[in-house]
């Protein structure tokens, strides 16, 4: 959940009281920020800024989410779970920069790919419901809201919810 700068910031940290616990003799110290630069490294090929930008994405901060997911450069590095949210994320971008097409391709393969949040499975749906209807696509748009039936969602999905129930008269 940290940017690259924060990273770099943590290692440099953690490099200088590595040389001081070598010159000093305290071992223990240069194990533990050993282990602790090994885990912001391993954070960063297999975690990305995926996290930090899904939390910005969730209060519609756009902008800045797509500015924190483009420090991860390398999305294929990242583990399962966090490709299917940086795809999730990618997916609500296009679709605010409404790029139906591709947010359509990107929000399908981050919930084939494994995001497991219910919330977030009912925002990707929601989402894929209103881009079918605002294309008048009455039935795939059903199709799509007939997968939210059973999933548990935060009260503020709601409106949006009982909106689409309205409009498509489930």
């Amino acid at each position: 959940m940290f940017t690259p700068f924060s990273r770099i910031i943590i290692l440099l940290l953690c490099a200088a009281l590595s040389v001081a616990a070598a010159s000093f003799g305290i071992y223990s110290l240069l194990i533990i920020t050993s282990i602790i630069s090994v885990i912001i490294l391993y954070g960063y090929f297999r975690k990305g800024s995926v996290s930090l930008a899904l939390s910005r994405l969730r209060i519609e901060d756009y902008k800045e989410a797509e500015r924190i997911l483009a420090y991860t450069t390398h999305p294929d590095r990242l583990d399962k779970k966090q490709r299917a949210y940086f795809m999730f994320i990618q997916g609500f971008l296009a679709r605010e920069k409404d790029n139906y097409e591709e947010a359509k391709i990107l929000l399908e393969a981050s919930l084939n790919e494994g995001v497991k949040n219910q919330n977030d499975i009912a925002m990707a749906i929601i989402a894929l419901t209103d881009m079918e209807m605002v294309k008048k696509n009455k039935s795939k748009a059903k199709a799509y809201f007939i997968q939210i039936k059973g999933l548990k969602v935060k009260p503020d999905l709601m409106p949006s919810i009982r909106k689409i129930q309205a409009w498509l008269e489930v």
